[in-house]
């Protein structure tokens, strides 16, 4: 039986996957291939509603990760930018070092930017302090950053990976619709590449862990859901996850409806390497054993 291990194993052993440093990894061959057209496949589900496509930031204001709360969520998944000091004798000093690299770290200044954990956060910024008239529809895809120490794992759990989100902003009404529509069209695209999915209720990272009382009321009102992948040993990875943060992100960013209510925000986002993982460990690193590719989601309900 094919595992997640046995399949990152088979591409490290013929050079088509690398680390660079734990969780941070390099694509070539044939598995570059699949993922680029796995990126292409969700990306035309994304585009089923015809939201706006977005170029994604490579960084965010770490006031923008205030603003939502991010410091009393996951602060340990959080990775900041720095950069070295604008100083001629400091830059000397890094050149002609032993070791440069370890001088270039012990300098390295600290910055108000980080890597995004998320692309929402994008999103929900650039909406700060608008009153919407319509439900707003947003696409946008790149790379995220989330640091979890000893569980990094490649293609599985890994620092940078690559996301799709879609995200809505609207009355409650809409969000949820969208979300349940989303639900709907990521298991269909499951079911065409023959990949057993299930679908699980979670506790959503955009709220804080420790504030229980939030995480039980997640759990009833079942405000996300994740699509379960298998990745071998009865082994499954949360290859997507559908969201709605009810007003929360509403009241936090100022967003409001034509009324002057708080929006109701929520997102459907893909995993895109978590996808490629779950493809091979069903279908094999082989090109020759790869079912079609190509998903057709013509007659799933819109």
């Amino acid at each position: 039986m094919r595992t997640s291990e046995s399949v990152v194993a088979a591409l490290l052993a013929r050079g088509d996957l690398w680390e660079v440093a734990p969780g941070i990894i390099a694509l070539r061959g044939h598995s570059l291939m699949l993922l680029r057209r796995l990126e292409r496949e969700i990306a035309m589900l994304a585009h089923r509603d015809s939201p706006e496509e977005w170029s994604s930031p490579p960084a965010l204001a770490m006031r923008t990760l205030a603003r939502a709360d991010y410091f009393t969520s996951f602060p340990f998944w959080l990775t900041a930018a720095s950069h070295l000091p604008d100083d001629e004798a400091a830059l000397e000093r890094i050149a002609t070092a032993d070791d440069s690299a370890a001088a270039a770290r012990a300098a390295a200044q600290a910055t108000d930017v980080a890597l995004p954990p998320a692309l929402c956060y994008h999103v929900l910024e650039r909406f700060a302090g608008r009153r919407l008239t319509t439900t707003r529809l947003v696409t946008l895809d790149g790379t995220c950053w989330r640091h979890e120490g000893a569980r990094l794992a490649p293609l599985e759990r890994q620092w940078a990976f690559t996301m799709r989100e879609i995200v809505c902003l609207g009355d409650a009404e809409a969000v949820e619709d969208f979300r349940q529509r989303g639900m709907r069209l990521a298991g269909a695209l499951a079911s065409r590449l023959d990949l057993d999915a299930g679908f699980l209720v979670a506790t959503d990272p955009f709220f804080a862990p420790t504030a229980r009382g939030k995480a039980i009321v997640q759990r009833v009102k079942a405000l996300k859901h994740e699509l379960a992948l298998p990745i071998g040993g009865e082994r499954s990875t949360a290859a997507a996850s559908f969201n709605n943060h009810e007003q929360f992100f509403g009241e936090a960013f100022d967003i409001t409806l034509a009324n002057g209510e708080p929006a109701t925000t929520g997102c459907v986002a893909f995993g895109l390497e978590r996808w490629l993982l779950a493809f091979l460990v069903a279908h094999g690193v082989d090109r020759v054993c790869w079912p079609p590719i190509d998903v057709s989601l013509a007659e799933v309900e819109s």
